[in-house]
């Protein structure tokens, strides 16, 4: 009897038809929906729809986007019904299992969870744009020193806090009136605009915070984030050809026992 080597068994496994997938964002056409000599009504061609490569894609998507993308296909309503489908997904890159670590009793900007690093190309996948969502919540505790809290996002292309922030809120004061592991939530929306090495992204996104200083309406507008802060937002260069790193970041005014930590996080994609 041959003995082989766990090592040498590799050679003797199946492939997996996640193991053919291009790298991310290699340009493949799955469908043609343009050609010369098509017109505009209902009566027009069909896409053209690379058979071998879409069944490839459907060997590793999950059940709920097959069928989704098989309705569409047999749906025959107008020239680019699969088009209207959206040919998309919804992404889960990132959630937590465990309490991110407490920002307590420093004035430095901090994470709030670890980075998660996002490859080169992921934000211009071919012929479509990228969106990505952050959703957080955790708790706070503050003083009646009247320190402020700032929210940020930014990316880097090592493992950093230092890099290009994509959005921030304003300085969100505590209330006078001390609080104990009272609760906070943030939202955010990131989309890619243009690509390349010079690409850009468009965020913005609100935070709401249990100890909030009390209503008014400069106090409201500070608790919304953009490229410049809580005032107009703008568009933000990303560089798509490498690989960076995403960062939530919190960043107290006064390195006093104030303290905040999120226990719930989680990082989506959509396209």
């Amino acid at each position: 009897m041959l003995a082989v080597d766990w090592k040498d068994k590799r050679r003797f496994a199946p492939k997996l038809a996640r193991d053919e997938v291009d790298p991310i964002g290699t340009p493949r056409v799955l469908a043609n929906f343009v050609r010369d000599g098509d017109d505009t009504t209902a009566n027009s061609p069909d896409p053209m729809i690379e058979t071998v490569r879409y069944a490839e894609l459907l060997k590793i998507l999950p059940d709920k986007i097959v069928n989704n993308l098989e309705k569409a296909r047999l749906a025959r309503e107008g020239k680019i019904q699969m088009m209207k489908a959206g040919l998309g997904f919804e992404e889960l890159l990132s959630a937590t299992i465990t309490d991110g670590t407490a920002i307590a009793s420093s004035s430095a900007e901090a994470r709030l969870q670890p980075a998660i690093l996002i490859p080169a190309n992921y934000m211009q996948p071919y012929g479509n744009s990228r969106f990505i969502t952050a959703k957080a919540r955790g708790r706070g505790t503050t003083l009646t020193t009247g320190a402020t809290m700032v929210f940020r996002h930014r990316i880097a292309t090592t493992d950093v806090i230092t890099g290009t922030a994509i959005m921030a809120t304003g300085a969100m004061a505590a209330d006078a009136t001390a609080q104990t592991a009272t609760m906070w939530e943030w939202d955010s929306g990131i989309n890619s605009r243009t690509f390349g090495s010079a690409g850009t992204v468009f965020g913005m996104g609100r935070a709401g915070l249990a100890w909030h200083s009390a209503f008014t309406a400069a106090n409201v507008a500070l608790a919304f984030a953009g490229s410049a802060g809580s005032a107009t937002p703008a568009a933000v260069t990303w560089d798509m050809t490498v690989d960076q790193y995403f960062q939530f970041t919190a960043q107290w005014s006064l390195a006093t026992a104030y303290s905040i930590q999120c226990h719930m996080y989680r990082l989506e994609s959509l396209n």
